[in-house]
């Protein structure tokens, strides 16, 4: 890439292939419908494609094929005249026909010392060539860009930070955000400044910054939840508006959005950042993970199998990815398996926490307990450091870093930590009973209401008392209407804004809502003037919104229609925090906590459907 600073980045020619012809070859080798009649021309054809593969690459400045194929002639030396052309890469390679079997043989070369960075062979039967050309195509082309980009971030180690240039801190930055401290983060933060300073139209930068607040928000600080999931959006919008056909960054903004679980505008980035680069191994295997959390286990596994195929030196994270999709596809032998080759905290706090719920579902008791130990130690020094976390943090943390989509996911990773050994706390720190389903009760009427600091839980004849948690005024509040449906917005306390989504947009509100929108914009660049990031992340989500209103309020030819806004935030929360209630409740009054899993339904509106009428007292 080349910016508005001169810098110049990864330049690289694709010189022709040479066609060879094996001496050996019969007349039968040239017959019939499966021949490879003019290995030339699918030379050429192969060549073209990997130029076309490689120009998905941001990172990468591609030669024509015109220019790539003069390059060399006449005799001259093909790394001297590369060097003058400021190509800091050459890829060339033959195709030879050995009998039925097609050869293709490919070299990169480092133009700057002439040395050989890699090379590899693939063998293709002459039946199924043209089939698998695309796959071979993809294996060159991802193998290429993990080598080039080595080459480069090696060298960016070597300089001191006053020479990087932009690229060289996105590789710096990068490298330090998968060491997933909070130091690392902050380092990281100040090289994309760095390079935001040397060009600052530099979208990756900003998808950096992203990063650095993603991790913080995902990964480590729980008590600044709120004020970096912010900045991490605000960033991420940022890249996204000064380069909207990155892949890089498309992941980067789908990857919050899913944290956000506005899984909707998640996948339409997914689907894009697919399109814009399907050849970027470390990106499918992120990519695999989304899939996984949105409820796609066999997307997300063909996505890991292809970043293999395009990576087969794969970094060793990969593997905490492969060993989350495979756990979410319910393959439990395969999650341990693949999580075993490689760190098991050093990438993922959470990734104990699935080995040890895997194991559980194995039935192997003694490695559950041992991972189920491993997670409760990087969770206290990543994410309650100071205090040795309860195990009513432990699952409330697993239930909001993890965003499943559907709630069966999540319910499979938290049973599956509960038999693992995670015992709840306090008062509710009572053995789970054996799941069976008790017989009916002439007892006393059921019990749900506060008592001084306790809440006192009857049910089928068993009373228990629990220290608060949000979600028992949610269930109070249910219980207390059986049958009747409860907007989440209630549930949180605020109104439901019933007006929009009946009434249309006419000519003055549009106006209106076109002028808030210029006036947000020039906020918001006021603020960024400011440094005031804060307040330019709330305004840009408050834009955010407003647009997303305005595109679901207008038609074709901005013909205004009915609106019908989400609630999708505060579902989520009322979701959460119900469903947490509930399993605290199950671990203490397994009957009670059976039987409000299966008569509480969540959602947009959240209602109580009991089998049969219960008269609570509240």
């Amino acid at each position: 890439m080349r910016s508005d600073s001169g810098e110049r980045g990864n330049c690289i020619a694709v010189l022709p292939f040479e066609s060879l012809t094996d001496a050996s070859r019969t007349q039968a080798d040239t017959d019939g419908p499966t021949a490879l009649a003019d290995p030339g021309y699918f030379a050429r054809g192969f060549v073209e494609d990997v130029i076309t593969d490689l120009a998905h690459f941001h990172d990468l400045q591609v030669i024509s094929s015109y220019t790539a194929g003069k390059i060399g002639a006449a005799g001259r030396d093909p790394i001297d005249e590369a060097q003058s052309l400021s190509i800091d890469f050459l890829l060339r390679g033959s195709l030879r026909r050995r009998g039925s079997v097609l050869r293709i043989n490919t070299q990169l070369i480092e133009t700057r010392t002439g040395g050989l960075l890699w090379a590899e062979r693939y063998d293709a039967p002459l039946a199924t060539v043209f089939d698998i050309q695309d796959d071979i195509v993809a294996r060159v082309v991802g193998a290429l860009s993990v080598q080039i980009e080595g080459v480069r971030l090696a060298a960016a180690r070597r300089k001191p930070l006053t020479r990087l240039e932009a690229y060289d801190c996105w590789l710096r930055g990068m490298d330090l955000l998968r060491k997933g401290t909070l130091e690392a983060d902050q380092q990281a933060r100040s090289i994309f400044n760095q390079a935001l300073h040397i060009d600052p139209t530099y979208a990756r930068a900003y998808a950096g910054l992203s990063l650095s607040y993603f991790n913080e928000w995902s990964c480590q600080l729980w008590e600044r939840w709120e004020e970096t999931e912010k900045q991490a959006y605000h960033f991420a919008r940022k890249a996204e508006g000064l380069d909207d056909a990155d892949h890089v960054v498309q992941l980067v903004l789908g990857r919050i959005l899913l944290y956000r679980r506005q899984f909707d505008r998640a996948r339409h980035y997914f689907d894009k950042a697919l399109r814009l680069n399907p050849n970027d191994a470390d990106h499918l295997a992120q990519l695999a993970t989304c899939e996984g959390f949105m409820g796609e286990g066999a997307a997300g596994e063909a996505l890991f199998q292809k970043a293999l195929r395009l990576n087969p030196y794969r970094n060793v994270w990969y593997n905490a990815y492969g060993a989350f999709v495979a756990f979410v596809q319910r393959d439990y032998e395969r999650c341990v398996t693949r999580a075993r080759r490689g760190p098991l905290t050093e990438v993922w706090v959470d990734l104990p926490g699935y080995l040890a719920a895997a194991c559980a579902y194995l039935g192997q008791t003694a490695a559950a307990a041992g991972y189920l130990d491993r997670f409760i130690t990087a969770f206290e020094r990543e994410i309650t450091p100071g205090h040795t976390p309860t195990a009513e943090e432990v699952l409330a943390w697993m239930e909001l870093a993890n965003p499943f989509r559907h709630d069966g996911d999540n319910d499979h990773l938290v049973e599956g930590i509960r038999l693992a050994g995670l015992k709840s706390d306090g008062p509710a720190d009572v053995a789970p009973a054996e799941d069976t389903v008790a017989p009916p009760s002439a007892g006393p009427a059921p019990v749900f209401r506060k008592q001084d600091q306790l809440w006192e839980l009857g049910f089928e004849g068993e009373t228990v008392r629990l220290p608060e948690v949000k979600g028992f005024l949610d269930l109070a509040r249910l219980l207390a209407a059986p049958g009747e449906a409860l907007h989440c917005q209630i549930l949180m306390g605020t109104p439901v804004v019933t007006g929009i989504e009946t009434e249309t947009i006419d000519d003055k509100a549009r106006k209106a809502y076109g002028q808030r929108v210029l006036s947000l914009r020039a906020e918001i660049a006021a603020a960024e003037a400011d440094n005031d990031i804060p307040r330019a992340a709330g305004l840009t989500e408050e834009l955010d919104q407003l647009v997303e209103h305005l595109s679901k309020a207008m038609g074709l030819g901005k013909r205004s229609r009915q609106l019908n806004p989400t609630h999708e935030r505060a579902r989520a929360a009322v979701t959460w925090r119900i469903r947490a209630a509930i399993r605290k409740i199950k671990t203490a009054h397994p009957p009670l906590g059976r039987h409000l899993n299966n008569a509480i339904k969540t959602g947009t509106t959240c209602t109580y459907l009991p089998e049969k009428p219960l008269d609570w007292e509240l």
